[in-house]
């Protein structure tokens, strides 16, 4: 009998010190509902939904993102499917007469777009040996299990989880997101899986469950924001017909492939673009290590206030770009 079990039953002994048999037969089928329910994951940060969702529903949702991840995600057959493709909808393969339906998914009139997520698991970490044999975890869980050498370690780690805590749990609530995903990023030489394995393309599958409120579209290079004309006019299209009162960016990095995309849709939606802190991540060659230092909480978590601040004070990234960032948001004050 496990512990709780016994907690159990001994807080319903009866005065003569014997247990009542119907009590105890109930309080063990609890017991053993308890110990098979999935774990809740800890360390997912869900903050940013903080002010949207009761702390039941987010303990139930969380629940339900840790139960697919093993039941679903940890099979050896679906690893090998989400490497093969995309396992979500690409905005190029959506008709347009069904783009007015995914204003369904608009969260409280935001959509959000994400650029270039985990950009630095995948295109910017230092180089490692390939392993041969699939893990459970995909690659970014694997760096979160890494050890932190220094403050810029620690925060670049730190961006990445939080937009994966957001991706997980905005496809599991079904939001509307749009990812930006780096254009011709398999034959890049800058991508650290070329030629093998696409493990970008099984991470952008674990942290999207398969959810019909995430839609894809590519960048015009891998290492740029930047549309094709001919995808501009598709996304304003698509934005047109959803008719979001507020446009939430995030991604990486900040003064580059960030403010690239931020570029391209600004002059059509400047009064309702805002970049949120909580999603955008810094590449680790625009700061040192006591810039990255005083934006880190002491849990070692992002400090937002501080990395605001950074920002707006800071041009960050290529030097003949100023980034525009007078909209910023915390969105858990919206």
């Amino acid at each position: 009998m496990n512990y709780r079990a016994f907690k159990l039953l001994y807080a319903w002994k009866d005065l003569n010190g014997k247990f009542n048999l119907a009590v105890c037969g109930l309080l063990l089928l609890l017991s053993f509902i308890l110990s098979c329910a999935p774990s809740i994951r800890k360390d997912i940060d869900l903050s940013f939904f903080k002010n949207r969702d009761d702390s039941l529903k987010r303990a139930i949702i969380i629940n339900s993102i840790e139960e697919r991840n093993r039941a679903v995600e940890d099979d050896i057959k679906w690893i090998n499917t989400a490497y093969e493709r995309f396992l979500i909808k690409s905005l190029y393969d959506i008709n347009e007469e069904d783009y007015a339906q995914y204003s369904g998914y608009l969260d409280n009139g935001s959509v959000y777009i994400i650029v270039h997520p985990a950009y630095y698991t995948f295109f910017q970490r230092p180089l490692f040996p390939f392993d041969d044999v699939i893990s459970v975890d995909n690659e970014l869980d694997r760096l979160l299990g890494e050890p932190n050498f220094s403050p810029k370690t620690t925060l670049i780690k730190a961006q990445e989880k939080a937009l994966r805590d957001f991706l997980e749990y905005a496809s599991t609530t079904k939001r509307l997101v749009i990812l930006i995903l780096p254009g011709g990023y398999k034959k890049y030489d800058g991508y650290k899986f070329k030629g093998h394995r696409d493990e970008f393309r099984r991470y952008i599958n674990e942290v999207t469950n398969e959810s019909e409120s995430v839609v894809y579209m590519y960048s015009k290079k891998p290492n740029r924001g930047l549309l094709t004309e001919k995808d501009t006019a598709r996304l304003l299209k698509f934005l047109s017909a959803i008719k979001p009162r507020n446009i939430l960016i995030g991604g990486g990095y900040l003064g580059r492939c960030l403010e690239d995309f931020w570029r391209t849709i600004e002059p059509f939606y400047s009064e309702r673009i805002y970049l949120v802190p909580e999603l955008v991540a810094i590449s680790p060659s625009d700061m040192g290590v006591f810039q990255a230092y005083g934006m880190l909480r002491s849990d070692g978590t992002v400090d937002i206030e501080k990395l605001t601040e950074n920002i707006r004070n800071n041009n960050i990234g290529n030097q003949d770009i100023q980034p525009r960032l007078k909209n910023m948001s915390d969105i858990n004050e919206r």
